[in-house]
């Protein structure tokens, strides 16, 4: 009776051991698995094990320094080739100046490739900054001394619409031979230009377009009638413009020598109504 009670007892420890088994060797491989990828995490996370040796830097750079980009991505190296964060060097190198956009990849084993777009200047903007064809502000550290570029004013919160008009302008004014230099939009949004022949043109705040158009289509008639360059044209009326005229050479001699023999000078031609069939708007 107790060698049946033992072999009975033998047989359920043998059971039990083999169950047991079953699911204790895939307990030990996973923890085991587990342990490797803890492991692994740490020695890929460690800037010491396969570190990045070297970055490459692509892209059409004109107004980048290239070592500064350099100094700026190797500040960003958080981690190894696998842990490092692409994002934050994104974000670092976008940062600077004249980044309009950056983007980071892998090259393995070691490597980083850099690629980078630079902003292309449109004008200058105020004293300190430039803008971008696509209406974005930026302030470079040293500002360059580009030709030719036009300087514009007027709030960073309207660059866009400002840039966007500008260039309508700089077409239109292209037709007639005359280039901006100057633009300025005050707190009103009224605006104030000025041609590379000197003269400034008051705008004002609504229909700016439509009044610069009817100043280039009768500025051939308005050279032609004095033939001499305006001063200042103030298109803020309904259907025309008032011109503020710069005396010739000749006539500011004659002026110089009426004033020189004690009479009083008079420069009533020095203000023109062309076409003016309304009262100013503003």
């Amino acid at each position: 009776m107790n060698t049946k009670r033992r072999r009975v007892k033998e047989q359920k420890t043998v059971t039990l051991t083999e169950k047991s088994m079953v699911w204790l060797k895939p307990a030990l491989m996973t923890l085991i698995v587990f342990s490797l990828l803890v492991w692994g995490g740490k020695q890929l996370n460690d800037p010491g094990v396969m570190p990045v040796r070297t970055v490459g830097v692509d892209g059409e750079m004109r107004f980048i320094k290239r070592e500064r980009l350099e100094q700026v991505v190797a500040q960003a190296v958080n981690g190894s080739f696998f842990s490092v964060d692409l994002k934050r060097m994104q974000e670092h190198i976008e940062r600077m100046p004249w980044v309009k956009r950056a983007s980071v990849r892998r090259v393995w084993p070691d490597t980083l490739r850099v690629q980078v777009t630079e902003h292309t200047p449109l004008a200058y903007w105020g004293k300190e900054a430039m803008v971008s064809q696509l209406g974005v502000v930026f302030t470079p550290e040293l500002l360059p001394e580009l030709k030719g570029l036009v300087k514009l004013v007027g709030e960073a919160q309207h660059a866009k619409t400002i840039t966007r008009e500008f260039q309508r302008m700089h077409t239109l004014l292209e037709t007639i031979g005359l280039k901006l230099t100057h633009v300025w939009v005050d707190a009103r949004q009224a605006w104030r230009i000025k041609t590379d022949n000197e003269v400034t043109l008051q705008l004002g705040r609504r229909d700016v377009i439509p009044r610069l158009t009817r100043f280039v289509r009768l500025y051939p008639d308005l050279i032609a009638q004095r033939g001499r360059q305006p001063g200042e044209v103030d298109l803020r009326y309904t259907n025309g413009f008032s011109v503020h005229w710069v005396p010739d050479e000749e006539q500011t001699a004659q002026s110089m020598g009426s004033i020189g023999n004690g009479a009083i000078s008079s420069s009533t031609d020095s203000h023109y109504k062309l076409r003016t069939t309304g009262e100013s708007h503003g």
